[in-house]
């Protein structure tokens, strides 16, 4: 029998049953919630909470699931995302977040089964893919932050605080291409050139992003000015069901759109290309049809180091090394981050930016040069 007032009341199967509003749709029809304990106290100040909820929050009293909650949220960013943002959300959601937490109801989604959930997308223990690591981890974190936001701005659920501790990033023991290695791989580039190995060369001397390179058509070269520009960049997104393709858009921020005055023997040797390649089409393919895509130009990459007899580095290594020669030659932050299309000098010194145990060297020797010690005869 119901306490009077208070729609708590006890079961046949001896467990105490609270009832509560949830909300009420548009047509008034009223949706309730249902909370169960074998204590009736306990259950009475669960009950007091939730009717605050409700209250405060005024849940609209619809309970769809994490997955479909995630979907609208989706269709509703990408008006104002790139594609590959898009693309880079929903292979997070389908690949990692959805197969955990996509069948919960919003309903269930409080701060314990969220942050459950991911750590279960963390450390999967059903091995359905490697362990996170702290990027990917982080990327999952905020978009469900986002995602919980969205539902308690559309009044599904209540606002969630939800606190996890990350994986420990593990750091890269990988090293820019040092000034030996530079000087031979452009050695073995300009000793017979080509678009691909120039493009190498764009890479490590000027800081492009292999997709900007792969995006270069010749009209963005002014070789009478000796200027490049940076109007678009080539990138293969996912596109769902495991499928991808190629896509050809704006460059990554607004800052990434820049002018770059070319070195001298850069232009020289872009030139002599331009001369023999006709001057006109994509840069990297010379023809008018279709651009190179990223993924068939680090293949490219890779064989120009080995036949230079470089270390094999990952191709935004070369950018890395653009940044960390341009420092270690005097270059100012505010200029270097402008040539790498930052918009913060902050990104370019703590991101790109590595010293080596020569530098440091040298370094602590002029900050402490040799000193005489006299010597001092005891009568």
């Amino acid at each position: 029998m119901a306490r009077h007032g208070e729609n708590i009341r006890k079961r046949k199967d001896g467990r105490w049953e609270g009832r509560y509003i949830k909300g009420k749709d548009s047509d008034g029809k009223t949706h309730w919630g249902y909370l169960y304990g074998r204590d009736y106290a306990q259950v009475k100040q669960a009950l007091i909470q939730k009717k605050a909820e409700s209250s405060y929050y005024l849940l609209n009293g619809r309970d769809p699931t994490f997955s479909m909650l995630a979907c609208h949220w989706l269709r509703s960013m990408e008006q104002g995302v790139k594609p590959s943002t898009a693309a880079h959300y929903r292979y997070t959601l389908e690949r990692y977040l959805l197969p955990v937490l996509g069948r919960y109801r919003v309903s269930e989604l409080d701060e314990d089964t969220l942050e459950q959930g991911l750590l279960a997308v963390f450390r999967p223990e059903d091995r359905s893919h490697r362990p996170l690591g702290a990027a990917m981890a982080r990327e999952c974190l905020v978009l469900t932050r986002r995602i919980c936001k969205y539902g308690a701005h559309l009044r599904y659920m209540r606002p969630v605080e939800i606190v996890v501790r990350l994986p420990r990033p593990i750091p890269r023991a990988t090293q820019p291409l040092n000034q030996k290695e530079q000087t031979r791989l452009e050695a073995s580039i300009l000793a017979r050139p080509t678009a691909r190995g120039l493009g190498l060369l764009l890479c490590m001397q000027l800081g492009l992003r292999i997709g900007e390179v792969c995006g270069l058509q010749w009209r963005d070269i002014d070789l009478k000015a000796g200027v490049l520009s940076v109007r678009r960049t080539v990138q293969r997104i996912c596109c769902g069901g495991g499928k991808t393709q190629v896509i050809l858009q704006s460059p990554k921020t607004p800052s990434s759109r820049r002018e770059i005055p070319l070195p001298r023997p850069l232009l020289e040797s872009l030139n002599a290309l331009a001369k023999t390649q006709g001057g006109s089409g994509w840069f990297l393919s010379g023809r008018a049809e279709k651009p190179v895509e990223p993924r068939s130009y680090r293949k490219s990459i890779k064989a120009l180091l080995k036949k230079a007899k470089v270390r094999l580095v990952h191709p935004h290594m070369l950018r890395h090394t653009f940044a960390t020669f341009c420092v270690q030659k005097g270059c100012d932050l505010k200029t270097l981050s402008e040539l790498m299309g930052h918009a913060d000098a902050s990104i370019t010194l703590r991101k790109y930016v590595h010293t080596t145990l020569e530098r440091k060297r040298k370094e602590l020797n002029r900050i402490y040069p040799a000193m005489r010690v006299k010597t001092v005869q005891l009568e």
